[in-house]
């Protein structure tokens, strides 16, 4: 009987696992990075932050591409994520935009991952 219910046990926690991540026949690959000073609006008022472009190419098949972006600055970290469908063979140049940091950050270092 106890062997039956960790059975049960391991196949739930399979499952949940598997279930939890999305199947994607997409390859991502990041071409460009690039953050700079930019304005935005944020809940209607305009707003002075850093934007952080990239350019994401997908070398697989159509599926969804997981997109990760990471600001360090001196006045903090922040980090976004985004899933995005993709054409096979399609480039995408995405953009974030960063209310938090002042006008007055400086050491601005941005990263952008993909996967799968």
């Amino acid at each position: 009987m106890g062997n039956f219910i960790w059975g049960i046990i391991l196949t739930f926690g399979v499952l949940a696992y598997v279930g939890s991540h999305d199947q994607s026949d997409a390859s991502a690959r990041v071409d460009q990075v690039h953050s700079d000073y930019d304005f935005g609006v944020v809940n209607g008022e305009p707003d002075a932050g850093v934007v952080v472009k990239g350019t994401i190419t997908n070398v697989g098949q159509q599926g969804t591409i997981r997109v990760k972006v990471h600001l360090s600055t001196s006045e903090g970290e922040w980090d976004r994520e985004q899933n995005v469908v993709f054409r096979a063979g399609e480039r995408k140049e995405l953009r974030w935009f960063f209310h938090e940091p002042t006008v007055n950050v400086s050491n601005v270092q941005s990263r952008v991952s993909a996967s799968p």
